[in-house]
C-alpha cells in the first residue's frame, strides 16, 4: 500500500456529538485506506505471490473446528 496513493481524508465530515475528540461540535475527519490489489495503470510494480496456507496447517485446523465447537 502506497500511503500517497492509497490513503484519501476527508475533513468536516457529521460525527457523533459527544465525541470530544473533534475540534468542532459535530464535526471530525475520515480517513479511508485502499488495500486492494491495483488494476494495470494503478501501479507499473509487479505485485507478489499470493500466500497459500501449507496443506498440513489447513488439516490440522480443520481438525479443531469441531473440537472448539465453532461450525
Amino acid at each position: 500500500m502506497d500511503p500517497t496513493r492509497d490513503i484519501t481524508l476527508i475533513d468536516h465530515t457529521p460525527i457523533d456529538y459527544l465525541d470530544f475528540a473533534s475540534p468542532v461540535s459535530g464535526l471530525g475527519s475520515k480517513a479511508g485506506f485502499d488495500a486492494t490489489n491495483k488494476w494495470p495503470g494503478e501501479t507499473d510494480r509487479e505485485w507478489g505471490v499470493p500466500i497459500v496456507m501449507d496443506p498440513l496447517v489447513r488439516q490440522k485446523i480443520d481438525g479443531l473446528w469441531d473440537e472448539l465447537g465453532i461450525l
